[in-house]
């Protein structure tokens, strides 16, 4: 049995959270999905997960479209070492 998931992703962070949900079924794992998007505030984006399957992601309407990419760990580096 596969259970049901979530990963909530916060902007610029790189440590997520993980969090099993009590479902049976995708209704049910989208309805449990809600207390999470209440609890996590400034939210990038929540992706729901059945073991390995993916059912959707939740972005969180107040950010918008981000204007500038987050740079990658080690990104200055290899363009240092580029030049």
């Amino acid at each position: 049995m596969n259970s049901y998931f979530c990963i909530v992703n916060m902007p610029g962070v790189p440590a997520r959270e993980i969090r099993v949900l009590n479902a049976g079924d995708d209704s049910a794992a989208r309805e449990a999905l809600r207390p999470v998007i209440t609890e996590w505030i400034g939210f990038d984006t929540i992706l729901l997960y059945q073991g390995e399957r993916f059912i959707e992601v939740v972005s969180n309407p107040h950010l918008g479209f981000p204007q500038n990419a987050l740079p990658l760990p080690g990104a200055q580096v290899l363009w240092d070492e580029a030049a």
